[in-house]
């Protein structure tokens, strides 16, 4: 099922709606990537009673569109939440998308219960010399062309599609077909330049805005991730005055490594909500 937001672009890849499901999750995918990342996810949370929600984001996957930078990705998150008339949910963002979680948690806190960053590329100590370089004006198209171009062809050899893709990421064929399809010769690579502009460029005003969330927040480093460090993930952490950190033996691709984590993460946010929710009773009782 899906429903699109024609004005944003932003489309919903997969909307398990069931009748008596009384929690929701929201999962945003970082960059470049699409809702595929979830695929070893979203099973587990549904098989405990969760409704899931995961998004392609503008210029990925399904959805059509330019890319956008993190507030505009959040606040074209927030319309389709508000036309869906949709319960506050645990929004997870993975890496890219854990920016953009917290810029809905920021802009909109209504429409969240709590926060969960997977390796989260949040903030100015996220952006690294790599980050400045594939975000300059003529070296980093050049760069994040030959980049796709490259990954493309390679996964056009059928025996490393399979390893890489069906075997590691857990997609079918026809997930895999269709994601060399859309990295060779098309548009994501235009889609990931674009964001990196604006990761880069927009890492401070994003940061100022962290004192305006209140829910809980679940934050998973990896100790073996090469691109979003943990000490990184320890300072988003420190910025947050209701996140709590925790660490898998995982890289930068957690959801796809270690879903169980993922899941771990969103269980142990429900039930700080959940605590959260009782303290204010808690005080009218012995008020």
């Amino acid at each position: 099922m899906t429903s699109t937001d024609r004005r944003a672009g932003a489309t919903w890849a997969d909307i398990d709606a069931e009748d008596g499901q009384p929690h929701g999750v929201l999962l945003i995918h970082g960059q470049p990537g699409s809702s595929l990342i979830w695929n070893r996810v979203r099973p587990l949370l549904r098989d405990r009673g969760l409704r899931v929600m995961a998004v392609d984001r503008p210029g990925y996957g399904h959805t059509g569109g330019d890319a956008l930078n993190q507030l505009d990705n959040a606040a074209a998150l927030a319309r389709l939440l508000d036309e869906r008339h949709t319960p506050p949910a645990v929004i997870v963002g993975h890496s890219l998308g854990a920016g953009i979680a917290l810029a809905l948690a920021a802009a909109a806190p209504h429409h969240v219960r709590a926060l969960v960053l997977v390796a989260p590329a949040a903030g100015p100590a996220a952006i690294t010399a790599t980050d400045r370089a594939l975000a300059a004006r003529v070296v980093g198209p050049s760069l994040s062309w030959l980049g796709f171009r490259t990954a493309g062809l390679l996964l056009h050899i059928p025996v490393l599609r399979r390893r890489i893709l069906i075997g590691r990421a857990g997609l079918s064929a026809t997930d895999a077909e269709e994601v060399v399809r859309r990295m060779t010769p098309g548009d994501v690579w235009r889609s990931f330049t674009i964001e990196q502009r604006h990761l880069v460029r927009d890492a401070h005003e994003l940061q100022q805005r962290l004192d305006a969330i209140r829910c809980p927040v679940v934050i998973v480093a990896g100790t073996r991730d090469r691109i979003v460090r943990p000490r990184v993930a320890a300072a988003v952490a420190g910025q947050l005055p209701e996140a709590c950190l925790i660490t898998t033996d995982a890289g930068h691709l957690i959801p796809v490594d270690d879903p169980d984590a993922v899941v771990d993460a969103v269980l142990r946010a429900l039930r700080l909500d959940y605590r959260k929710s009782l303290s204010p009773r808690s005080g009218q009782r012995n008020a």
